[in-house]
């Protein structure tokens, strides 16, 4: 019975140390954007619609050429609501932010393509949700 309960104690204190470290690699500090960021965004960032207050759209990184473009390969997906898919997703710092029908936000690390969070916007009963909302930061 001793040894149960020992084990059952380390067993209990492991869980809550492996939750903890989970949390703290996950939390994030969110850096805010500035106007200045919005003036002139850092090539690997996309903050807006069409990227940049002139509405260019146009993504200025250079790792990717005719050389190489054949060599591309997914990394990650994730799946969406039903629905218009019309959404702009944004990154920043790290993160992209994903539009999905019926009010609902993610945030998903771009690099592993982990969810980070989600929101879903609750709504009053009878009133349904629009199919085609954007987002900003």
């Amino acid at each position: 019975m001793k040894q149960l309960s020992l084990t059952l104690a380390l067993t209990v204190v492991l869980v809550a140390g492996l939750a903890l470290h989970a949390q703290q690699r996950t939390a994030r500090r969110y850096v805010p954007v500035t106007d200045a960021m919005l003036q002139k965004p850092d090539a690997a960032e996309w903050l807006m619609w069409r990227r940049t207050l002139d509405g260019w759209g146009y993504s200025p990184p250079t790792q990717i050429n005719r050389g190489n473009v054949n060599q591309l390969r997914m990394v990650w997906a994730h799946g969406l609501g039903a629905g218009n898919q019309e959404g702009t997703p944004l990154v920043h710092d790290g993160v992209m932010y994903v539009p999905d029908p019926g009010d609902h936000i993610l945030a998903i690390d771009a690099k592993s393509g982990d969810v980070i969070w989600e929101y879903r916007r609750k709504l009053p009963e009878g009133v349904r949700p629009k199919t085609d909302r954007t987002i900003a930061i």
